[in-house]
């Protein structure tokens, strides 16, 4: 069912929710990877993981990853692709990778891929390992050596492109909670079209007890990171950096009306959409919500798209234009199709409307 909602960017045009990847009927499931990239208008590479559905009952990065092409914007996908390196991790038996972020520029698709174990108790930790950088020259025909993104261990959780430089961040601990860990949200950038990155800066955002990260830049040349508080999640840690991220100021906690787990955020016409699992006082949060923003650290009370549904709601967003130049976001996440962790992968489509 299309849904609409009168946020702060004005009418929000939800789309009915479409199966873009029916793990139901393979049998398997699909948490994490994500990832969505244009590398040309309305031509996008998006990718999805291929995961037991028994393991931690579907909740797990025990798997291979996939992806598939849009010539049309999203409306209809191609066959799917297996990432060979992927499979060869897998059969290896020391890690799993999710494909967490991509991004294009000038002819190269670079893509972020977090090795999981699987050792922990809970879908894919310890991060005993760097992330990877996994690079294609050919739209995803063939694909190079993969490199260690950084020098630690951790988990990326977004990653962009301005002004010809590719900005990373990475949360840079085994774990997914810490109470030790400090600094653990820190930003890398690439001047190098993705072959190297090098450390830029420690991210201002209270480590202890945080999780996930997002990312995004403004209208104004600035750039917000944001990071989910664990112990109350009904509020956002942000920082705000005015200098390509060099230097950063922590802002004030935000307040969200039905709180955020697995935070994305993505730009929408003269704004911001904000998309995750609500928290409604769940242990890891429950049900799937929307928030609008015009500026990034703003947001309305959001609305609520499901407050039943818990571990699932993981997911990523990506801007395009349509025909008229306006501005459209196709959301990809995980959503239950079992009483356990078993997930499908679901695509709708957000847009402002008159």
């Amino acid at each position: 069912m299309e849904r609409v909602f009168d946020g702060n960017i004005g009418k929000l045009n939800i789309s009915a929710a479409e199966i873009f990847v029916d793990n139901k009927s393979r049998r398997r499931s699909g948490h994490m990877s994500h990832a969505m990239v244009e590398y040309a208008p309305g031509r996008l590479i998006a990718f999805n993981s291929n995961c037991s559905a028994v393991r931690l009952d579907g909740h797990s990065a025990f798997g291979w990853i996939e992806y598939r092409y849009s010539d049309d914007g999203g409306k209809s996908w191609s066959d799917f692709h297996e990432l060979p390196f992927s499979k060869e991790l897998l059969f290896d038996g020391v890690y799993t990778i999710s494909i967490e972020k991509a991004v294009y520029l000038d002819g190269v698709l670079t893509c972020f891929a977090v090795r999981n174990t699987q050792s922990g108790a809970v879908c894919c930790e310890p991060w005993t390992a760097p992330p990877l950088v996994i690079q294609s020259f050919d739209l995803g025909k063939t694909w190079e050596t993969p490199v260690e993104f950084s020098v630690y261990p951790g988990r990326i959780y977004d990653a962009g492109v301005k002004d010809g430089v590719i900005y990373a961040v990475e949360v840079c601990d085994k774990d997914f909670i810490s109470d030790i860990v400090l600094d653990r949200y820190r930003l890398f950038t690439s001047t190098d079209n993705g072959r190297s990155f090098q450390e830029k800066s420690i991210v201002d955002i209270n480590s202890h007890k945080r999780g996930y990260a997002a990312m995004q830049f403004r209208s104004d040349n600035s750039m917000l990171v944001y990071a989910d508080d664990l112990l109350n999640s009904y509020m956002v840690d942000a920082a705000l950096s005015e200098d390509n991220g060099k230097t950063w100021k922590r802002l004030p906690q935000i307040r969200l009306k039905y709180g955020i787990r697995n935070i994305q955020v993505a730009r929408l016409g003269s704004g911001f959409v904000m998309h995750g699992r609500a928290w409604l006082n769940e242990s890891w949060g429950m049900g799937q919500v929307i928030y609008t923003s015009n500026d990034g650290v703003n947001w309305d009370d959001g609305i609520l798209l499901n407050d039943k549904k818990t571990s699932c709601y993981y997911s990523n967003m990506i801007t395009l234009k349509n025909a008229d130049g306006k501005d459209y976001v196709i959301l990809h996440y995980s959503d239950l199709y079992a009483d356990d962790a078993r997930v499908n992968v679901m695509q709708r489509i957000l847009s402002v409307g008159e």
